[in-house]
This record gives C-alpha cells, sequence and structure tokens, in this order.
C-alpha cells in the first residue's frame, strides 16, 4: 500500500467541496473549542479565537511551493474564514439542546461515561444527534453517514464504528426529547 493510499484510508472519504461538510467540520471545531476552553460561542465569536493566526499561514506558504493546491495550505485557510450560518445552527442548537442531546447520548451509550468518551466523539456525537433529532432538513442516515466520515478524519480508530453505532441507535429510538 503507497503512503498516499494510506493516508487517505486512514483519514476517511470526507469531501470538503461539500457546503455543508464544510459546516459540520467549522461547527465540530467551535464545539471542540468550547469544550476545551470552557468559553461560550459568543465570546469565540466576538473575539475571532477560532482562527489560525495568518502567521501560520504565511509559514505554510513560505515552506509550501504548491500554495493552493497543498491540503496544509487548504486546510489553514480553511480556518481562516467566518464560520457560516448553518455551522452557527449547527452549534446553537447543540447548545441550546445540550442537556437533552447528552441524555440521549447516554441512554443510548450503554456501559460508556460521557466524561470517559473522546472530547471530539463527544463533540461530534452533540453535534449529530442535533442534527438526527432536530433538524428535519437532514435525512438521519445522511447526518450519520456525515457523522462516521467526521469520525474516520478527526476522531481516533475505534471512533466511526462507535459513533455509528451510537447514532444508529438514536435514529431508531422511540424515545421523545424532553422539551
Amino acid at each position: 500500500m503507497s503512503a498516499s493510499s494510506s493516508t487517505a484510508e486512514n483519514r476517511g472519504m470526507l469531501s470538503y467541496a461539500h457546503a455543508r461538510t464544510r459546516s459540520r467540520v467549522f461547527a465540530l471545531r467551535l464545539l471542540y473549542q468550547q469544550e476545551m476552553t470552557g468559553v461560550n460561542l459568543d465570546t469565540i465569536l466576538a473575539e475571532r479565537s477560532y482562527r489560525f493566526g495568518i502567521d501560520r499561514l504565511q509559514e505554510c506558504l513560505y515552506e509550501c511551493d504548491r500554495r493552493k493546491s497543498c491540503e496544509r495550505y487548504q486546510f489553514f485557510a480553511f480556518f481562516d474564514t467566518e464560520p457560516d450560518a448553518y455551522a452557527l445552527t449547527l452549534v446553537r442548537g447543540v447548545n441550546e439542546r445540550h442537556r437533552e442531546l447528552d441524555r440521549l447520548i447516554r441512554e443510548a451509550s450503554e456501559h460508556w461515561a460521557m466524561f470517559r468518551m473522546p472530547v471530539v466523539d463527544r463533540c461530534l456525537l452533540r453535534l449529530s444527534v442535533w442534527e438526527v433529532c432536530y433538524n428535519d432538513d437532514i435525512p438521519a442516515e445522511v447526518a450519520i453517514n456525515e457523522a462516521v466520515q467526521l469520525a474516520k478524519e478527526y476522531g481516533g480508530e475505534d471512533s466511526p464504528k462507535f459513533i455509528n453505532g451510537l447514532l444508529g441507535k438514536v435514529a431508531r429510538s422511540d424515545a421523545e426529547p424532553v422539551e
């Protein structure tokens, strides 16, 4: 197996060409930042602390001849933008229904305490459960598939399987969220 195919296999098949995928990635990043820093979304947005510093982007440009065809450049450039409306809808939806989402995750995750889950998985689960349960514009299957692809890209080795199974239980669940 070549190094490039190994990298593609390990990173999943996430396509940043799709606007909703980019929104989910941005939302995941914002949720992760909130979880790790304890800073609320409004402060993060006001301070624009989600952006990479231009010095990091310039360093990347300096080191890379290929510029826009370079994955690293595209990664830095992607996060040097403002979050779009859907990314903000996702994060605000998760923040508004945080307790309900955690309850649904706890009920579906047998033998797994929330605090034991990796932070990325926890954030991704909240994001995806919100899409499955509260966003009628997105079919549950699409939300689950996107979550699995994000888990392949950003989670641990077992994350895609764990997230797929848990989201499947949530989607099949007859339990109504507490209003």
